[in-house]
């Protein structure tokens, strides 16, 4: 089973949810259209949404009720905020491909990514406020400080390759994490859920978002072919994850400071990039690190299932199935 199979078991909301977003993101300026365009284009799994419509389908909602229910309009704004934050991502980390395709910045200049994420920003706080709900106002904005906090300290972590493991998991709980617990719990308040509801969903939320950003830093450094995506981002941009964590706690001292001085350099060839995502591939530890997501993603599926059972809930335990790579 894949993510797009998933999605097909609430399809009409997934299509009510495309044709709000739509609308949402349209503009009669030119160059905002183009740009929605360009995005639209390249759309990812929407999985924050996604989980949003799980979550409040789990807890009783109705998935054949379509729009205007304001469930739809704050999906919208969440797929609207991640987009927000891709853009000023790309311009951070001065990416010129993103899912195979050219960053908006790469094509229309970083000033008008940056004008355009802002824009997105200012749609979303319009689209929540406008729902009136308080509580959802507060789960978005805390969120979204959450995850300038994750970026930010990630930033302050560039190039350190020694920091604790702790520190890694702080990185991704507050840029990744806490928005997925956030989109889980919006669902759950959506669908008047219990408390208890709620918090279960919030957790099993946090957990597949932990698991979600580990994973994509595990992928970071298999081949472009297995992936479509460029080989070692993060390492080219000095981003410390945790297979380079716990490689470097790991590996013997010749091949450390090998790695570590090829680190150093401001630019890396395709052919460097190459050798430390094998050489980091090949070490004892990588095992381990696939086994830290894996035990992730099992806690998750073990907070699902006390969860009411319905197929709403099943497909998020197949979720948690589906994020699992090989340790090979």
């Amino acid at each position: 089973m894949k993510v797009s199979d998933i999605e097909n078991i609430i399809s009409p909301m997934m299509t009510s949810f495309r044709s709000v977003y739509g609308n949402l993101t349209d503009s009669t300026i030119s160059i905002i259209h183009d740009i929605n365009l360009h995005i639209h284009r390249q759309e990812g799994k929407q999985l924050r949404p996604l989980l949003s419509f799980l979550s409040a389908c789990c807890c009783g909602f109705d998935p054949n009720s379509t729009s205007p229910h304001p469930l739809y309009s704050i999906a919208s704004a969440i797929e609207l905020l991640h987009n927000s934050t891709l853009l000023h991502d790309d311009v951070v980390d001065e990416s010129t491909v993103r899912r195979g395709n050219p960053t908006i910045n790469s094509i229309w200049g970083n000033k008008t990514a940056v004008l355009v994420g802002d824009y997105y920003l200012a749609k979303v706080m319009q689209t929540v406020n406008a729902i009136g709900n308080n509580d959802i106002t507060r789960i978005i904005n805390d969120a979204t400080i959450k995850m300038c906090e994750g970026e930010l300290l990630q930033q302050q972590c560039c190039g350190k390759y020694d920091i604790p493991e702790e520190t890694y998991i702080e990185i991704i709980a507050k840029k990744t994490a806490e928005f997925m617990s956030a989109c889980c719990r919006i669902g759950a308040i959506i669908a008047s859920a219990s408390r208890s509801d709620v918090e279960t969903l919030a957790d099993y939320g946090m957990h597949i978002g932990k698991a979600f950003q580990m994973r994509d830093d595990l992928l970071d450094y298999y081949p472009s072919s297995v992936t479509g995506k460029p080989r070692g981002n993060d390492i080219r941009e000095h981003k410390a994850n945790l297979p380079l964590i716990a490689f470097f706690k790991s590996c013997p001292l010749d091949t450390k400071e090998k790695i570590a001085a090829l680190l150093e350099k401001n630019t890396l060839s395709d052919e460097e990039t190459a050798l430390i995502c094998d050489t980091v591939m090949s070490d004892t530890s990588w095992s381990s690190v696939v086994g830290q997501l894996e035990e992730l993603l099992d806690s998750a599926k073990s907070i699902a299932l006390r969860l009411p059972e319905n197929k709403y809930r099943n497909a998020m335990i197949e979720l948690s199935e589906i994020l699992k790579i090989s340790k090979k």
